[in-house]
């Protein structure tokens, strides 16, 4: 039984996720009629999206995929040196960095305490200190009370 939320709290009739339940409905109406609906938007241009579907929902999720895809690229860029980038490379790993943290920061308040995530809060702190001084002596301060009362 899902965690019941103000969205759910009553439990009433189809209250919660229901395309589970309803996968092999739309599937074969799609397969006799085509498109449904008054708006049909497929945000996910495909050349074979059958495969693509297939693959989201056997393999991974679009979410789950990306994620992989930034721990990956994560791990290249902390070995590799970036002091002969030109500023367009360097200019294109902010961006990424930038994309990295606002997902990071749209997954939740709580981040697992592995290694990898040790070390992005370290980059994180890294980066910060170059941008905002006081705002990363704040930080610092913040960890070390907690860390060592």
């Amino acid at each position: 039984m899902p965690e019941r939320t103000p969205e759910n709290l009553y439990g009433f009739p189809l209250s919660g996720d229901v395309t589970q339940a309803f996968r092999w409905w739309t599937s074969l109406w799609s397969q006799w009629m085509g498109q449904f609906g008054f708006i049909n938007i497929n945000l996910a241009k495909s050349s074979d999206p059958a495969l693509e579907r297939r693959i989201v929902e056997n393999v991974a999720g679009y979410g789950r995929q990306l994620g992989r895809m930034i721990e990956a690229l994560e791990a290249l860029l902390a070995h590799t040196d970036r002091t002969s980038w030109t500023a367009a490379q360097k200019k294109a790993y902010e961006d990424f960095r930038e994309l990295a943290d606002a997902i990071a920061a749209e997954k939740g308040a709580w981040i697992a305490p592995t290694r990898e995530n040790a070390e992005r809060f370290l980059e994180g702190l890294r980066r910060l200190k170059e941008t905002d001084v006081a705002r990363y002596r704040e930080i610092v301060d913040q960890v070390k009370t907690d860390l060592f009362p």
